[in-house]
């Protein structure tokens, strides 16, 4: 019985993680219906303001589930080692999986192509959230608090499997190789998560590697 109400938690949970993405697709529905080339500073604002509420109510509910603390004493010279290191060695495996992808005509995922071309009709500032809070926070919290921390809890190795298959299902692969891109990023976040049991530690590498993107976004890079 516990086992599939664990299971119903993980899927509100998931459920309550797309929320945020909802609401800038409905912002930029309505930016699109209206003719406009780009959502309005209200508009955006308004998006801005919901997806952290959505974030922070996600945060919230994770606390009462005992999935995080969500407080800075994760921050220990042993964590945040483990933190760095765990963010390279997930750089270094995306670098080497996106050139053998290269090498086969695509430049990039269709994930990344997709989350560009919704940048293109929001501000820098909404796409930075998006990407480099918003998505580290949410997802962790259900692909290793829920997955992994709850639902897998007496089992934790199948929890770290399965959290990393289908983290790596969800991100629009259309290739073996770029699905094995996500789903080593999933794998580095869930065996962080299991080793150091501080979601706050899978979140800052998952933070970290999107800030790379959220930065280039911010900036104008891309």
């Amino acid at each position: 019985m516990s086992y599939i109400k664990n299971f119903f938690i993980v899927v509100g949970l998931f459920l309550l993680s797309q929320l945020y993405g909802l609401i800038i697709g409905l912002g930029i529905g309505l930016t699109q219906q209206s003719g406009l080339n780009k959502m309005s500073y209200i508009m955006d604002i308004s998006c801005i303001v919901l997806t952290l509420l959505s974030v922070w109510l996600l945060v919230f509910i994770a606390k009462k589930l005992k999935l995080m603390n969500f407080s800075w004493d994760f921050l220990t010279k042993k964590n945040v080692k483990f933190i760095l290191l765990a963010f390279v060695i997930a750089r270094v495996v995306v670098y080497g999986l996106s050139v053998l992808m290269m090498l086969q005509g695509e430049n990039s995922t269709k994930n990344d192509d997709a989350i560009i071309e919704m940048t293109k009709l929001i501000s820098p500032i909404l796409s930075f959230i998006m990407v480099s809070i918003a998505a580290p926070i949410t997802e962790e919290i259900v692909f290793r608090g829920g997955i992994i921390g709850l639902l897998f809890k007496d089992y934790p190795i199948a929890g770290i499997i399965i959290s990393s298959l289908i983290f790596g299902s969800i991100h629009l692969s259309t290739n073996f190789i770029s699905f094995l891109i996500y789903t080593s990023i999933g794998f580095v976040l869930s065996y962080s998560y299991y080793k150091t049991k501080r979601l706050e530690v899978s979140i800052s590498i998952h933070f970290l590697n999107n800030l790379i993107g959220g930065l280039a976004i911010l900036f104008g890079w891309l």
